[in-house]
């Protein structure tokens, strides 16, 4: 009987050895698997910001570019030129000083004074100010850091007159930070000059424009810290903070940077920093209540085990048992099932506010392209017909662009049916690729079979004229290196209108097919493709009752086929002019009709703004 009793002891030790080594066990890999889902969604998190601050990269670079070229148009002026010889000749410089002062260059939002030098020294200022410092020479794009007897520091772009004469352009670089980047509550970022002696950043008071060296608070300094030492380094990095808010609370803060050798501008290094905590609750929360969960699903398991070793239940216990083991599985499953759906959720939710960051950027792009086309139009000749048709295209294109950025915002939502109408296939395809033309390289050849003539569809052109337009331009970077040719056709089958593109490019395996169609994803270096276009085909089709098909193999090239649904209205002839022509008549257009498209356009942009900040 003790032998019996002692062998049951040792049983029961075994048991509880065994279950208290795979408690350890499974506490270890929890841990570690929490340290890898940080590592995770810290990898993710760095993508978004590198993505967000490619963005502000790029809005810098095309505010400067613009600044640039206004400012090189007007110093080529004929006057200006008659101006300064008429100052060398007879010392009087009161109509240069007036012809300066009233430059152009005074409705550029970035604009803060212009100078002239004779032997570099100031001798006319627009602002009146002639105590300007340049802090440092010539960059490679004529830039130089100046500093007024105020302290305020300005970007100057140098332009030289000839003859001992030369003109600086002076950016106000908190103005510049505003135009390009602008504020957010949710992320912070820190500009720094090329020669790490200004940095910029958004305060409570606004822009603070401020020397390197100058005092500040501690999480400023070490974000400056942090985004100086990766400037002298060149290199493009990530780091956590720890960091205590106003309200005395710890967190761990993300900053990710860019040196300004590796920024599109070239002007400034860039550091984007934002509460790393909070962007990854979500998920921890919802990892740790799996956890929770499974731990009590594993508890009850492991119950059930120890159950049926220690009181040898019979054998109609144990199948009872068994079923119940076999629902705790299920409900595991189940748990899964709902952590899977919570990340999807998270991602859609991190590309909305991305879009609509990214809309309302581009919109603020679009608005003086539009605005400067039509005022340059009103001011041409009635007989300069060729330019007026060229300004026309500019504008157009920038009225689709605004259009396919109020797509790009509303990337999750369903097209609106107003904006619907019968659309001619064949027309709305050659337009479209003859405004890829342009970015067609030399050694590729575009071929075209169009059998659909007189087929209409019920369907939003600019959506379709975009949808084309994303394809072709994959097609032209696929073939880009080893040249090649593509084949659009279309064709009525049925009550159907099939499209097809066929290039001879480098392929996709069968794995980067699967995925060509989810937002973001992109084969392309990084700073060459968003992710977004074929994302935005696939919306389109589907909006459009249609289907998307493709047809891809490594080496061998890319098919897409698109199926779409036939109208059954006759097809309007498209009225281009006041009175239908087909072709656009500069002297019958009223300009008053350009003016009420142009504050349209501004309605819809605050409208897009508005949505934008709910």
């Amino acid at each position: 009987m003790k032998k019996r009793a002692s062998k049951r002891e040792l049983l029961y030790i075994t048991a509880l050895v065994v279950a208290v080594a795979l408690i350890a066990v499974g506490v270890y890999n929890v841990w570690r698997s929490f340290q890898r889902f940080d590592g995770s969604i810290l990898a993710e998190k760095d993508t978004q910001f590198y993505s967000l601050m490619r963005s502000d990269d790029i809005n810098i670079e095309n505010s400067i570019n613009s600044f640039v070229r206004e400012a090189e148009t007007f110093l080529s002026r004929d006057r200006l030129k008659n101006e300064i010889k008429a100052w060398k000749s007879g010392g009087d410089k009161s109509g240069l000083t007036e012809f300066i002062g009233n430059n152009t260059l005074k409705a550029n939002p970035i604009y803060a004074d212009l100078i002239v030098k004779k032997k570099d020294k100031i001798a006319v200022s627009a602002a009146g100010n002639t105590s300007y410092n340049f802090i440092t020479g010539g960059d490679v794009n004529s830039m130089r850091l100046v500093q007024d007897d105020r302290g305020k520091y300005y970007l100057a772009y140098e332009y030289d007159g000839g003859g001992n004469i030369s003109y600086d352009a002076l950016i106000d670089i908190g103005s510049l930070y505003m135009t390009a980047v602008g504020t957010n509550p949710e992320r912070e970022v820190m500009l720094i000059d090329s020669t790490s002696s200004v940095m910029v950043t958004a305060g409570a008071d606004g822009v603070i424009v401020a020397p390197v060296s100058a005092e500040t608070d501690k999480k400023t300094a070490d974000c400056r810290d942090y985004l100086v030492s990766c400037q002298q380094a060149n290199i493009a990095d990530g780091m956590s903070f720890k960091l205590t808010d106003s309200e005395g609370r710890d967190y761990t803060a993300r900053m990710v940077v860019l040196p300004s050798g590796s920024t599109v501008n070239g002007e400034f290094a860039m550091g984007i920093m934002a509460d790393y905590e909070e962007a990854i609750a979500p998920s921890r929360k919802a990892a740790e209540e799996i956890l929770i969960y499974g731990g009590m699903a594993m508890i009850g398991v492991l119950g059930l085990i120890l159950m049926l070793i220690f009181l040898r239940r019979s054998n109609a216990t144990t199948s009872a048992e068994l079923e119940v083991l076999k629902k705790k599985n299920e409900a595991m499953e189940e748990i899964n099932r709902k952590m899977q759906a919570l990340t999807h959720h998270q991602r859609l939710e991190t590309i909305g506010t991305m879009t609509a960051s990214i809309a309302h950027d581009f919109n603020n792009l679009l608005t003086p392209i539009m605005g400067y086309s039509i005022m340059t139009m009103e001011m041409l000749p009635a007989d300069a017909t060729d330019l007026q048709e060229n300004l026309l295209e500019v504008y157009n294109a920038s009225v689709k662009a605004k259009d396919i950025v109020s797509r790009l915002a509303e990337l999750t939502k369903k097209g609106k049916e107003e904006n619907y109408v019968d659309v001619e296939v064949d027309e709305v395809i050659q337009s479209a690729l003859k405004v890829t033309l342009p970015s067609k390289p030399k050694n590729v050849e575009v071929k075209a079979n169009f059998d659909a003539k007189d087929v209409l569809i019920r369907a939003d052109r600019t959506q379709i004229s975009q949808l084309v337009m994303n394809i072709v331009l994959n097609a032209y970077d696929a073939m880009r290196d080893e040249g090649g040719s593509i084949m659009v056709s279309t064709r009525k089958a049925g009550e159907e209108v099939v499209m097809r593109f066929k290039d001879t490019g480098c392929g996709m395996d069968a794995e980067t097919v699967t995925k060509i169609f989810d937002p973001f994803y992109t084969t392309k270096e990084s700073g060459k493709g968003t992710g977004l276009g074929l994302a935005i085909c696939a919306q389109i089709v589907e909006t459009h009752g249609g289907r998307i098909y493709v047809d891809s193999e490594p080496g061998k090239g890319t098919e897409f086929r698109i199926s779409l649904p036939v109208a059954g209205a006759d097809m309007e002839t498209p009225a281009w002019g006041p009175n239908g022509e087909g072709k656009f008549d500069t002297k019958r257009y009223s300009a008053n009709l350009f003016r009420k498209e142009l504050a349209r356009a501004e309605a819809e942009q605050k409208q897009l703004e508005e949505e934008s900040k709910k």
